[in-house]
Parts: structure tokens; C-alpha cells; sequence
């Protein structure tokens, strides 16, 4: 797939990327190339298909998240991106013939802003089918539905997404607050490609989330989270 996957981590969330690229590596593959965004290089060693790229030696504060974001896009070339945050953690077999499916559908029209890869579109509210793409149904959102500019996995364009974005803004604004354009589309399936466990709530580990990893690989995820986030409970 020629789209370029991009996780976003923040120096609070570094230790992540050990859970988030075990997973990844497990249901996604090994062979796929990852760039991770973020601040601070992780200590730990990442697998050899992930590259870091430092924003700035200093972390930006969460009311100027955007920023980092905006910094981070301006330096790619590539015409569509995957944008991954580092808790989402892969629980399934990514349908991989499914996000290039998507990625196919959306690389010519330039009014598609995103297609989303997992169930946000599906269950958001005042959803239609546009049409069949080979084995997949191609949904949309009208502009009313509440977060359209929805963080969870999809594809960008990242150009709309560019000029769409503004500075300034926390993670949670930039989904409620940004301004689609007239015109521009966001779509997804109905047979979403992508499945995933939030890992991380208000700083703390979403044990509910985290029951949706297969226990085998719970087991072992578990040892690389920090003890104090789990409120002094195992899982």
C-alpha cells in the first residue's frame, strides 16, 4: 500500500509504542513500514520497520497538540497518509486487502478528506451507502454528523487535512471543532478493516478495552505497561 502509516505519541505515552508495535507487528505485519511522530525518542529499541521523527526537542502542551500535527504533515510528500494514535491497540487481523481497497477508492477523488477504517462512520449517525467497491460497501456521513473530523484510524488526505487543521487546538478540538469544508466528503464501509482496543483513558489503561486483545497476548502487553496505570489492579 503506497500511504504512508503515521502513529502520534506524546513523551506521557512513549512506553505505548512497546504495546502498540508488538501488536501492529502481530496484526498487521512486520513488513510494513510505520513513521512514529512525536518528541522525545523512546530509550527502548522500536522494530526495524518503525522509523521516529522528532517534532522538537520539547513537547508541546495538549492546547497546542494541532501544532505538532501540522509540523509532522508539512514535512511528508505522500498525497494520502494512515493516521494511527499509539493506544490503539490491534486485538484482530487487520483486513489489509481492505485498507488498500480504501486506499484505492480515495487516491483519485480529492473531495474525500478521510475513509475511515474502523467502525466510527458505521454507527455515527444518519449513515448512507454510496456504492460497492469489489468487496466493499462504501458508506458516507453528511456534514451534520458529529465528529467527522474523528481521530480513530483512517485515511487522510493529507493536503485537505492540512489546510483544514488549526493551530492551537487540543486533540478533543480538533475532532469537535474543525470546520469541514463545502464539498469535502468523509466516508467509511461496512465492513471495516480495522479492529483496535483504546488502550489508554484519561491517562490510566481502559481494562475493559483491554479484553479485547486475545488473552495470550494480553499476558504479554501487560508486562510492558507501567504498574501504577493499572490502579494497583491486575488484569
Amino acid at each position: 500500500m503506497e500511504a504512508r502509516v503515521c502513529v502520534e505519541v506524546n513523551d506521557k505515552n512513549l512506553w505505548a509504542l512497546q504495546p502498540f508495535t508488538y501488536l501492529f507487528n502481530l496484526y498487521w505485519s512486520s513488513l510494513q513500514p510505520v513513521t512514529v511522530f512525536g518528541y522525545t525518542r523512546p530509550e527502548f529499541n522500536l522494530p526495524s520497520n518503525f522509523t521516529f521523527f522528532s517534532i522538537d526537542r520539547v513537547n508541546y502542551p495538549a492546547n497546542r497538540w494541532s501544532n505538532g500535527l501540522i509540523e509532522f504533515l508539512s514535512t511528508l510528500e505522500e498525497s494520502h497518509i494512515v493516521l494511527l494514535l499509539v493506544d490503539y491497540w490491534l486485538c484482530r487481523m487487520v483486513d489489509l486487502r481492505g485498507v488498500s481497497a480504501c486506499y484505492e477508492y480515495v487516491r483519485d477523488r480529492h473531495e474525500v478528506l478521510r475513509i475511515d477504517l474502523t467502525a466510527d462512520r458505521l454507527y455515527a449517525g444518519g449513515m448512507f451507502d454510496v456504492e460497492p467497491w469489489g468487496c466493499y460497501d462504501i458508506i458516507e456521513t453528511p456534514s451534520s454528523t458529529p465528529y467527522q473530523f474523528s481521530t480513530q484510524a483512517g485515511i487522510w488526505n493529507r493536503q485537505l487535512l492540512l489546510s483544514s487543521l488549526v493551530p492551537n487546538r487540543t486533540p478533543w478540538e480538533v475532532e469537535m471543532y474543525s470546520e469541514i469544508p463545502e464539498g469535502i466528503r468523509i466516508l467509511g464501509t461496512r465492513q471495516y478493516p480495522m479492529r483496535y482496543a483504546n488502550g489508554i483513558l484519561k491517562g490510566k489503561i481502559d481494562k475493559e478495552q483491554l479484553f479485547l486483545i486475545p488473552e495470550e497476548h494480553r499476558n504479554t502487553i501487560m508486562r510492558m505497561i507501567p504498574p501504577e496505570l493499572l490502579e494497583g489492579g491486575q488484569v
